[in-house]
């Protein structure tokens, strides 16, 4: 038996969308790291397993992190997979089952615009004791955790050795994403990503929403909001009630045909 695994990109977020009825059975942590492995594996931000959909539901889906851990939220793989869907339905409008609930997506082209799930500015997610936690941030949950720190200097602030303990502070009970941000102007804000389970990365959608949602409270930005990431652009507008909606491109970029144990590619 082979399986296609299709790779799709997001302002340099890249992610392999598998179907579980083409693997015949779900998949495992150990699945996701040998695909995610840059060495033996495909190389991956993540994996998007892909189930049918279920009452009003298009389609669902498991989303895998290098680490083998899954995770509740994942604003740029949502729109992969609604794109994904719209690309076999003809339709304009997907609702994608994910942990964190049934988002509504509109897909005009390369472009989608997801709405994710309310943001919440604090949870169970956030639990602040007496271990000090080394900079001024705000806590925002997109169904996923982050914290959104703001800085001076984007570009100087040495996420890739204070992300892994940002990441893993006592504070987040069940780990956190980290959003490093600095503002433009009132509309606009640069942003780098430490993902939880994935490590720095070029683009984050839930993390683009949840320093949106940071820069409004702080009364630095005003919605619609537009994020510079890494690897691109995501415009975010917030609503009154904590309503967030995402916009951005989603591309295929290959499809690869693996053998049924998921390790061996058999044509590229």
């Amino acid at each position: 038996m082979s399986v296609p695994v299709e790779r799709w990109e997001a302002c340099g977020n890249v992610y392999l969308l598998v179907a579980r009825e083409a693997v015949g059975r779900p998949l495992t942590a150990d699945d996701a790291i040998a695909l995610c492995d840059v060495v033996d594996g495909l190389g991956s931000d993540g994996v998007l397993e892909l189930l049918p959909g279920a009452g009003h539901v298009d389609v669902a889906m498991v989303i895998w992190n290098p680490d083998g851990s899954t995770t509740e939220a994942c604003g740029n793989g949502t729109r992969m997979v609604a794109r994904w869907a719209a690309a076999r339905s003809g339709a304009d409008r997907v609702i994608v089952g994910t942990e964190a609930g049934p988002l509504h997506c509109d897909i005009a082209g390369e472009q989608v615009r997801a709405e994710l799930s309310r943001a919440r500015l604090e949870g169970h997610q956030y639990r602040p004791d007496d271990v000090p936690f080394p900079h001024p941030h705000r806590f925002v949950s997109i169904g996923n955790p982050h914290v959104v720190i703001p800085v001076a200097d984007v570009d100087g602030f040495p996420l890739e050795y204070e992300g892994p303990a940002l990441e893993h502070h006592p504070w987040f009970p069940e780990r956190t994403n980290v959003e490093v941000m600095a503002p433009v102007d009132a509309h606009r804000v640069r942003v780098r990503v430490w993902e939880r389970g994935v490590g720095e990365t070029a683009a984050c959608g839930s993390g683009a929403c949840a320093v949106a949602v940071a820069a409004i409270a702080d009364g630095i930005a005003e919605s619609p909001v537009t994020v510079e990431l890494p690897g691109g652009e995501l415009v975010v507008e917030v609503g009154e009630e904590g309503e967030v909606a995402l916009t951005g491109p989603a591309r295929h970029v290959e499809t690869i045909v693996l053998d049924a144990d998921l390790r061996r590619s058999t044509t590229g």
